[in-house]
């Protein structure tokens, strides 16, 4: 230990025993750490310890001593008399005797005083209590954090305790007894996690812990910063407030004033928020909705799908939501919880931007349904496209696109030798891929067949088709040469190289 750390114990001890000499006069009542603890240890913990106390209240800490009770959620020693939980429980079951008359003696002066955390000292005893206007957070907030981040401050909390940020210049060690400031602030990060001013030790945001800071607002962080079916990943804090420097109490923050600056990526446009109101003006709320102007503490009132925009939105077609967004219900009332609600952008189906994110897989623009995997990759001819039965839009919001109808509009192949082919909405008819305008009457094929019947030859054209040679060996060199194999059985089949030359609008008889 160097001199300084010397001479600041002989200081701190001169400090307590000056204490001591001033109350020995008079009365002190009982203190938690000497008189209390052991009591409720040997008669509580069995039942209010750490885990699922009884009551939600635990008796193996200070803290927890002096929490709030269940289900009145009333705190256990407050007011200062026999109405305080703890002592009124004293007379209910299955409490009746569990304390001698001395320790009940105790425990009610110990209320009665105010429920002291230990002998007062270099501290007060108030300074660990939440409650307390000595509160070392309280006082700390009054004088800038100073003791804390100041090495130079006389009352430097690194002068005597382990786990401050800062320690004066020549003090490397702790006083005797000064408990470390981790010991309680166990979060990574130590007293400046942002647990510790904002949140309740699990949550980094706001409220504190309601039983001891009952005049926290909890507002609405909880439903943005956690996962939820309306953003799956939860919103940075920097969403609507300026990221902390270096000190990270410092600057705007920790200046006692909530400062709301959004994030231009996440929140584009003009936002504003209203201090007397508490209501958000911002792009993630106003867009056409019930409810464009949300207020912060309005928490308990949950913001459904038509608060912030219509469901559908004005100027919308009338068809069911998951045709075009991967995330909503059909009913557009529920979200699934994916990344990307509240982006800033309006996706479509998996947000690639591509035709696949709404009808097809990946980059892939062909849906799975009914006979598009037939026509997507085909066994009788090269892949077809997706122009020969569609108009395909240049931009999404193309005319007769995203208007709630398949619109079937032939075109190319399915038009080939005069053609004039037509659906029905159930069946195509007149198709010329299905052998449309060739001697034998035109296949009419059913869109909701999958049975694989039409990747056969004799589907389309007979075989051998009416205006032919008598002969079926389709696979001979002076007919169809290897455009044409035979299976096992003799049936023809479409060779892997002539599916080019197969069902291209165009009657090629000999290679």
């Amino acid at each position: 230990m160097n001199r300084t750390a010397v001479l600041y114990a002989g200081a701190c001890s001169a400090l307590i025993a000056a204490c001591s000499q001033d109350r020995a006069g008079a009365p002190q009542p009982p203190v938690y750490d000497v008189d209390v603890a052991p009591i409720l240890q040997a008669h509580c913990a069995s039942c209010h310890g750490d885990v699922n106390p009884a009551g939600g209240w635990s008796a193996t800490s200070f803290l927890g001593a002096i929490a709030c009770v269940s289900p009145s959620n009333a705190a256990a020693t407050l007011p200062s008399d026999a109405r305080a939980p703890i002592l009124a429980a004293l007379d209910t079951s299955p409490h009746g005797g569990l304390l001698s008359a001395v320790d009940r003696t105790t425990l009610t002066s110990w209320v009665e005083g105010g429920t002291p955390a230990f002998q007062a000292a270099v501290h007060d005893p108030s300074i660990i209590d939440p409650r307390a206007s000595g509160f070392h957070g309280t006082t700390l907030r009054a004088i800038r954090w100073s003791s804390m981040l100041d090495p130079s401050d006389p009352n430097a909390c690194g002068r005597c305790h382990d786990g401050a940020p800062v320690r004066p210049p020549g003090v490397t060690m702790a006083a005797p007894g000064a408990p470390s400031c981790t010991s309680c602030h166990d979060q990574p990060g130590g007293v400046l996690a942002c647990s510790t001013c904002h949140g309740d030790g699990a949550t980094d945001y706001p409220p504190r812990d309601p039983c001891f800071f009952p005049g926290d607002v909890a507002g609405a962080h909880a439903v943005h910063v956690e996962p939820s079916p309306i953003r799956a990943a939860g919103l940075p804090c920097s969403t609507c407030h300026p990221v902390p420097g270096n000190p990270v109490i410092g600057g705007l923050h920790g200046d006692g004033i909530v400062e709301v600056t959004f994030d231009p990526t996440l929140v584009p446009g003009q936002p504003s928020y209203d201090r007397s109101t508490g209501a958000c003006a911002v792009y993630c709320h106003e867009q056409g909705g019930a409810k464009p102007m949300v207020t912060w503490t309005e928490a308990a009132s949950p913001v459904g799908c038509g608060d912030c925009h219509g469901s559908p939105p004005a100027g919308h077609y009338l068809g069911p939501c998951t045709g075009c967004h991967a995330e909503a219900n059909a009913t557009g009332t529920a979200l699934s919880g994916g990344p990307l609600h509240l982006n800033g952008k309006v996706d479509l189906g998996n947000g690639s931007g591509l035709c696949g994110a709404c009808h097809g897989t990946g980059d892939s623009p062909w849906p799975v349904t009914a006979a598009h995997p037939a026509h997507q990759t085909p066994t009788l001819t090269v892949a077809l496209a997706c122009t020969n039965c569609h108009v395909v839009p240049a931009e999404i919001l193309d005319p007769v696109h995203l208007d709630g109808t398949v619109h079937v509009v032939f075109s190319g192949l399915a038009t080939a030798r005069g053609s004039m082919p037509a659906w029905d909405g159930t069946q195509c008819t007149n198709v010329a891929c299905h052998g449309a305008n060739l001697a034998d009457p035109a296949a009419v094929p059913a869109w909701e067949d999958t049975s694989g019947a039409q990747a056969k030859c004799g589907a389309c054209h007979r075989i051998p088709p009416s205006q032919h040679t008598a002969s079926a060996s389709c696979n001979q060199s002076d007919c169809h040469g290897g455009e044409v194999t035979l299976e096992s059985n003799g049936a023809p089949l479409i060779s892997q190289s002539g599916k080019t030359l197969h069902i291209d609008g165009i009657i090629e008889p000999v290679l």
